[in-house]
C-alpha cells in the first residue's frame, strides 16, 4: 500500500489513478454498512488517522485499510455522515510523511561504491575506482559512518527548500529511508527487515562549504534540509528494497542516476549497527546514503581547493528526487525571507 499524509493532516491511501483515499472515514463508512454500532469510534482505533497511530497497529492497521480501499473501489464516495472519502489527483495538498517530531532520521554516509569512489576521488585528487573501494570496505579500512537529521528540518512534495544564508555551496542527494514498524534493540542482521514498515524518499539536502570544526551538524541541518515523501510504500508491496533504481533531476537534467544494488552497507547492517545498546521506536527511520553525481561529486576544484560553483543548486531550480516503486519527491529552490 502507498500512505500519504495529506492535508490537513489525514491519512491517506494512494490507489491506481493517484487518487487519495481518506482511510480512517473509508474504513468508518464499511464498519456502518457491516452493521457495526459506533462505526467512527471503531475505525479511530483500528484505522487512525494519524500516521504514527496507524504505524504501530501494524499488520492488523494494514488488513483494515485494505477493506477500506476495496469498498471505495467497489463504489462508495461517502462516509456514513456524507463524508467526502475520495481526492481526485492534485484535489488535496499532499505532505511529508514523517510519522511524527520524534522520529529520528539516521543517514548513513558514503554509503554507495560510485558515490565514495568520486568523492574520494575528487577530495585525494587522483582516481579512485568502485573496486578501490570494495578492497578498503575488505580490508577494514573504510569503516561505517554516518549521521543525524532533525525531523523539524522536514518538508514535503513540492514544499520549497530555503537557500540557507551560510553557504554557496547547496548540495542534493537522493536516498530510500527505511521507517521502523516495531520497537527494536540490539536486533540481529537476520532479522532486521522485520522490523521495517515501509520506505520513502529522503533528499539529503546539504551544504558543503561549512567549516571542518563544525563537522556535519550545520551541513545537514537547517530549516528545509530534508525533504520527505511523496509517500511510504508498506514493505510487502515494495520488496527488496536493495534493488531500486533511483535517480534526481535539476531543471529537468539528469545529475543521479544509479541503484540501491550499489550500496556499500545494506539496511540490515545498519539496522543493526545503529540498535546496538539503542531503542528505536516505530517512526524512526534509516536512510541508506545515495548514488554517484552530486554536485560535490561532479565539481572540479581551483587551485586553492575549493569547489566551483557551477554544479551547486542555484535559487529558482527545481529538483526532482525519483526512485522505483516509491515515485516523485519534487521541490523548489527559493530565496530566504528577510
Amino acid at each position: 500500500m502507498k500512505l500519504v499524509v495529506f492535508s490537513p493532516k489525514r491519512l491517506g491511501a494512494l490507489i491506481e489513478d493517484d487518487s487519495i483515499v481518506d482511510l480512517n472515514l473509508a474504513y468508518a463508512a464499511y464498519l456502518s454498512q457491516k452493521g457495526v454500532s459506533r462505526p467512527y469510534a471503531h475505525a479511530c482505533t483500528e484505522v487512525p488517522s494519524d500516521l504514527l497511530a496507524f504505524i504501530e497497529e501494524g499488520d492488523a492497521g494494514l488488513r483494515a485499510a485494505e477493506k477500506a480501499v476495496s469498498f471505495v473501489q467497489d463504489g462508495v464516495t461517502e462516509g456514513p455522515c456524507g463524508e467526502r472519502l475520495v481526492y481526485e489527483a492534485g484535489e488535496a495538498e499532499i505532505l511529508a510523511p514523517l510519522p511524527s517530531l520524534a522520529s529520528r532520521i539516521v543517514m548513513a554516509g558514503a554509503n554507495f561504491y560510485d558515490h565514495a569512489a568520486d568523492v574520494f576521488s575528487m577530495m585525494r585528487g587522483e582516481k579512485i575506482t568502485k573496486d578501490d573501494i570494495r578492497r578498503q570496505v575488505e580490508e577494514g579500512k573504510s569503516p561505517p559512518w554516518g549521521f543525524w537529521k532533525f525531523s523539524r528540518n522536514v518538508v514535503g512534495p513540492d514544499e520549497p527548500i530555503i537557500y540557507p544564508a551560510r553557504t554557496e555551496r547547496l548540495d542534493y542527494e537522493v536516498e530510500v529511508a527505511a521507517i521502523f514498524g516495531r520497537k527494536g534493540k540490539d536486533i540481529p542482521e537476520d532479522e532486521a527487515m522485520d522490523y521495517i514498515y515501509g520506505y520513502t524518499i529522503v533528499n539529503d539536502v546539504s551544504s558543503r562549504d561549512q567549516p571542518r570544526d563544525n563537522g556535519l551538524f550545520l551541513a545537514k541541518n537547517f530549516d528545509t534540509s530534508v525533504p520527505m515523501g511523496p509517500c511510504i510504500v508498506t514493505s510487502d508491496e515494495l520488496g527488496d528494497p536493495h534493488t531500486l533504481g533511483l535517480r534526481l533531476k535539476v531543471n529537468g537534467e539528469v545529475r543521479q542516476d544509479g541503484s540501491q544494488s550499489d550500496m556499500i552497507r545494506d539496511y540490515p547492517f545498519w539496522i543493526s549497527f545503529m540498535t546496538r545498546d539503542m531503542t528505536f521506536y516505530p517512526g524512526d527511520m534509516i536512510c541508506g546514503g545515495t548514488c554517484a553525481g552530486t554536485a560535490l561529486d561532479t565539481s572540479p576544484r581551483d587551485a586553492d581547493g575549493k569547489t566551483k560553483p557551477d554544479n551547486f543548486l542555484k535559487l529558482g531550480d527545481v529538483i526532482e528526487a525519483w526512485v522505483e516503486k516509491i515515485g516523485t519527491l519534487r521541490n523548489p529552490v527559493v530565496s530566504k525571507r528577510k
